[in-house]
């Protein structure tokens, strides 16, 4: 079983080529009116070409569009360096004015690109200054194109349309960065309440491993087991006490937790969330393999799997539209393990939960914190459509955790 099916995963990689693609055709435009601009010419003028000045500016240009092409979130250095280079070529261009109708409309579009980045990654270093310098290059190389043309109101008249150009791109990056830190601060919350759920979970699977020793050094005392044995089974109880502490602190700490502050459940009570899930309308039955009950399944596992059982029934009843019957299902799993699967007969509304892969951000933030979850338990999520109609999520889950460190 796989972290994520199929359809997603392949809907992942469209969707990447698709970005390829459209920076492909973006770098590809841009290149194509560079090469146009250096050979465009009037009946009695000659082409940029036979300018030097010209060749400077495609130079720059092409500095850019590549600044462009290999920019990555945060490093706001490449862009400062565009926006200086272009800035010195404008004004060079402005004082050594050679009759020649200079090149920048490839620049222009390129730094405003670069424009909505610098926007978008406001704080990030070297410093917010860079928007600035980057859009004082933008304003000074439309205005140099256009007053290069003796009609005045129509330079004017493009002035104003750059500007407008250059504050809807402002506009754009704005949103983006205020996107990116509602994302930032919602991924907090939901990081925070799973620490929260973990700090009392603790406490419960602790307990009872030491609720276990307890029962197995009084036992000890009044029977006649060979205390080699006794002593034994009292370090393997306190291993696996020391097990669920050290996965639960590694979880606390980690910063990527997922979400939801719930209550401790085990598999006795799934059948118990199903009851009270079928009693609101829905046709939902459970089955629960009989060779997992009693102490055959971890406690961390057992919570788990009933936290996976809880936040698939919340999806069904939030997503599945027309959803009459919904299957439960935890039963015993090749390599010592357990599944548990969540199916319901629902149609799935355009941007249903996990529609472009479990670890993006368009999926649910429930979703995304149950598969960081069941990943450090050590097992594995799948959440899909059915082929027969409506929606799955299943999840592979060793009975047992892994030996203490």
């Amino acid at each position: 079983m796989t972290a994520t099916s199929s359809r997603p995963a392949w809907s992942s990689r469209f969707n990447r080529l698709t970005m390829r693609l459209l920076k492909f055709g973006i770098i590809g435009g841009l290149l194509l009116i560079l090469l146009a601009e250096m050979l465009s010419h009037g009946p009695d003028t000659k082409p940029p070409m036979y300018s030097w000045i010209a060749w400077l500016e495609t130079a720059v240009s092409l500095f850019v569009i590549f600044v462009y092409f290999w920019y990555q979130p945060g490093r706001k250095h490449w862009i400062a360096a565009a926006a200086v280079a272009s800035l010195a070529a404008t004004v060079l261009d402005l004082f050594y004015d050679q009759g020649i109708r200079g090149v920048g409309t490839a620049e222009l579009l390129a730094l405003g690109l670069l424009m909505l980045f610098a926007v978008r990654h406001w704080d990030a270093p070297p410093g917010r200054w860079v928007a600035y310098a980057t859009g004082a290059a933008v304003m000074l190389i439309g205005v140099a194109r256009l007053y290069s043309n003796d009609l005045q109101e129509a330079a004017i008249g493009g002035t104003m349309l750059t500007g407008m150009a250059l504050t809807t791109v402002i506009g754009f990056g704005a949103y983006l960065r205020s996107m990116d830190k509602l994302r930032r601060e919602t991924q907090e919350e939901v990081r925070q309440a799973e620490r929260l759920e973990l700090a009392r979970e603790m406490h419960d699977f602790v307990a009872h491993h030491v609720t276990g020793m307890v029962v197995l050094a009084q036992a000890a005392q009044v029977t006649n087991t060979d205390p080699r044995k006794a002593f034994a089974d009292i370090e393997e109880a306190g291993l696996a006490a020391l097990t669920s502490m050290r996965r639960m602190v590694k979880m606390l700490r980690n910063d990527d937790g997922g979400a939801g502050t719930n209550p401790l459940g085990d598999l006795a009570q799934i059948e118990d969330l199903v009851e009270r899930f079928n009693r609101e309308g829905t046709d939902t039955t459970c089955f629960i393999s009989p060779e997992l009950a009693g102490s055959a399944v971890a406690p961390e596992i057992a919570a788990t799997a009933h936290r996976i059982v809880r936040e698939a029934l919340t999806n069904v009843r939030k997503h599945a539209r027309g959803a009459t019957r919904v299957r439960v299902v935890v039963a015993a799993a090749s390599g010592n393990g357990l599944e548990v699967s969540v199916r319901d007969d629902g149609r799935a509304p355009r941007g249903r939960l996990a529609a472009g892969g479990l670890a993006q951000s368009g999926g649910g933030m429930g979703l995304l914190g149950l598969g960081e979850r069941i990943e450090a338990v050590g097992g594995q999520l799948r959440a899909q459509s059915r082929p027969e109609g409506g929606w799955e999520t299943a999840a592979w889950l060793p009975r047992a955790t892994a030996p203490a460190e």
